[in-house]
């Protein structure tokens, strides 16, 4: 969860805010920001419905009869709340895009998309603009004061008319180059939903400007790595190089069968047919290099663990012959 402020917001996926991670290098060098946003990142997942959940600690802002929170995906606007304090519910939030057209009200729910790219080619993104793709991954939450909050005597038919998916075709790759953008958001075909009641009010703050602005950038978990905001994943140590009690019962029969192979499949063309067959042969082995190479003496504990991993099991119909099965099943 993010604060600043005393308000706070978050985003949130299957109703658990999803972990936020910050940047020390971004924080202190991004001189386009102000005392009042705040950034943060956060992993997308590809498919997912999402909301944005905000509210604010009591208590509230003083000098305002209320907020409003605006949020916008990927550079444009979505929708609009607007909350007021004599309500006395300090919390809410958006998960979809919401509109008016003659007078039926609708929404279109929050996702998370992979992102489709080409040569710039295609019809499809001949129509993108460079603001358009300047908030590729980005959830933006701006709040303003208000005062002299009241209900709105225009139409509500009409409302978000224009909203929809900021990007809902392919992604020029030239315009990838250099970011490690995995994911866009996308609106999920509308629903209808009650009539809501529309308000109107005196800003304090201007919306270019706000009094507090939340900016979640969305990522994969690979794009965060390579970003550099989260640890990559460290390269596994290999079997033979750890020691024999850390490996489990599995990790012990495969390393036993490593130790052991002693053939080899090879690959040789059949004249009849034309097509390849494996065959097996024994492993030919340097005698000079094999009296050279030191032998290996046996390990009494791995020895041990290995012992405790065969499995006995009966053979077909009657037979009451035990077979030692080396790898498990």
């Amino acid at each position: 969860m993010a604060i600043l402020k005393g308000i706070w917001a978050s985003v949130v996926v299957d109703e658990q805010s999803l972990v936020e991670y910050s940047e020390d290098a971004i924080e202190t060098t991004d001189s386009l920001r102000g005392s009042n946003t705040i950034v943060k990142y956060v992993e997308a997942i590809s498919r997912a419905h999402f909301k944005v959940e905000f509210g604010w600690n009591l208590p509230h802002p003083q000098g305002c009869e209320g907020l409003r929170f605006q949020v916008s995906l990927d550079g444009k606007s979505m929708d609009i709340a607007v909350c007021q304090f004599k309500d006395n519910y300090p919390k809410s939030h958006m998960d979809s895009a919401r509109r008016c057209v003659d007078d039926q009200w609708t929404c279109e729910k929050f996702r998370f998309t992979d992102i489709i790219s080409d040569d710039g080619q295609s019809g499809s993104t001949n129509s993108l603009e460079a603001s358009d793709l300047a908030g590729i991954g980005k959830i933006v939450l701006s709040v303003v004061r208000l005062v002299n909050i009241r209900e709105s005597t225009k139409a509500a038919t009409g409302y978000n008319r224009q909203t929809g998916s900021a990007l809902s075709g392919a992604i020029p790759e030239k315009a990838l180059k250099g970011r490690a953008l995995s994911h866009k958001t996308s609106l999920d075909p509308p629903e209808k939903i009650a009539a809501l009641r529309t308000m109107t009010s005196d800003y304090i703050d201007q919306v270019d400007s706000p009094f507090v602005k939340f900016e979640f950038r969305y990522r994969s978990r690979r794009a965060l790595q390579i970003e550099g905001i989260i640890p990559r994943s460290p390269s596994p140590v290999p079997l033979e190089d750890r020691p024999v009690e850390s490996l489990t019962r599995e990790e012990a029969i495969e390393l036993l069968a490593r130790r052991n192979v002693g053939t080899q499949s090879t690959l040789q063309w059949t004249p009849s047919d034309g097509r390849p067959q494996a065959r097996s042969k024994p492993e030919i082995k340097n005698e000079a290099s094999a009296q050279s190479r030191p032998k290996r003496e046996r390990d009494p504990e791995f020895d041990e663990i290995l012992a405790s991993s065969y499995v006995p099991k009966k053979g077909r119909g009657s037979r009451d012959i035990e077979v030692i099965d080396l790898l498990d099943d």
